[in-house]
């Protein structure tokens, strides 16, 4: 699925539907680990900035990250039972493609679903849409030329990140579903983007179930 953005705020109709499980304790859920893949060039800062602003989105469900750079080593695992999640797959890139979005709608960032609607373990994070988003929503964040480079890194930071939160949702909830509000929403404004306060873009309670029984190895099954 496809995170987009718009100026202004959009309603969207489709809900979550999660199973109704025993509630239990986040102790026990092992964290995700994540195998980055940034592109050339882009700042260590604004990189690290980013994996926190959607490692602080998740942090209220329990739900933790290991973000691995490529050249790393993988970690040893054991193999993952068939139609069980496998928290060390999961692989994120971040660059300039553009993606494709209609509608004047511009994607920040976006998973793709097999024949069998489960999610595919890619992300794709697009440093060059959330650049150009920057630009197009001056009423928002101010005149990006003559902004310090800390101050649009702080901005870039927070969009990237809050995309990368709503992408790792998809995967977490084996769902293409998006929901008329909170961190599932479709189309997220600029100013639930760049602005500081990201309380809005949370997971309800039924969703921080089901991300939990899938950390834990239970059988992943797609919410279509």
């Amino acid at each position: 699925m496809m995170l987009t953005v718009t100026t202004a705020a959009a309603a969207w109709f489709a809900f979550a539907v999660a199973a109704a499980v025993p509630a239990r304790s986040s102790a026990d859920m092992p964290p995700m680990i994540v195998t980055v893949m940034p592109a050339a060039g882009l700042s260590p800062r604004l990189l690290a900035a980013v994996l926190s602003e959607a490692a602080a989105i998740w942090r209220p469900g329990g739900v933790s990250f290991v973000w691995r750079h490529a050249s790393q080593p993988a970690p040893s695992s054991s193999p993952a039972q068939s139609g069980s999640y496998a928290p060390n797959t999961l692989r994120l890139t971040i660059g300039d493609n553009r993606g494709v979005a209609g509608e004047g709608r511009l994607p920040l960032g976006w998973i793709a679903f097999s024949d069998t609607a489960m999610p595919e373990p890619e992300i794709y994070l697009s440093f060059a849409n959330a650049t150009a988003l920057m630009e197009i929503a001056r009423g928002v964040v101010g005149i990006i030329d003559q902004m310090p480079i800390a101050q649009r890194e702080t901005l870039l930071a927070r969009a990237m990140g809050r995309a990368l939160a709503h992408e790792l949702g998809h995967y977490l909830l084996a769902s293409k579903i998006h929901t008329p509000r909170g961190l599932m929403k479709a189309n997220l404004t600029a100013v639930e983007l760049f602005m500081p306060d990201a309380n809005g873009l949370r997971i309800d309670a039924a969703q921080r179930r089901a991300v939990a029984e899938r950390l834990r190895g239970e059988p992943l099954v797609a919410s279509r």
